[in-house]
């Protein structure tokens, strides 16, 4: 009896499990997606440029007022001309940017 018992825990606990990481499953792959997509530096919006590594929303918001101030980058290096963002996380991003 104890046997049984310890089947069926076991077995109820894996099936929570398998239904929990189903649950996250499609959460993981929104952030897998958005990690992959390109961002268009002259055009992102705040959340889009959020989504690159290394930049939060201070940084984010410098290269906006940075592309108002100055009109749109000529190249994705010109970013190293904002205050915040330096060589690691042009390097950290160059595969997702853009003109």
């Amino acid at each position: 009896m104890k046997k049984i018992s310890s089947l069926l825990l076991i077995a109820l606990l894996t099936c929570f499990s398998a239904l929990s990481m189903a649950d996250k499953m499609p959460e993981q792959a929104k952030v897998m997606d958005v990690a992959s997509q390109t961002v268009d530096i002259n055009q992102a919006s705040l959340d889009d440029l959020i989504s690159l590594k290394g930049v939060g929303k201070k940084r984010a918001q410098a290269i906006i007022s940075y592309r108002e101030m100055n009109g749109k980058f000529a190249s994705v290096d010109d970013l190293l001309k904002v205050k915040g963002i330096g060589a690691k996380v042009l390097a950290d991003n160059i595969q997702r940017l853009k003109i």
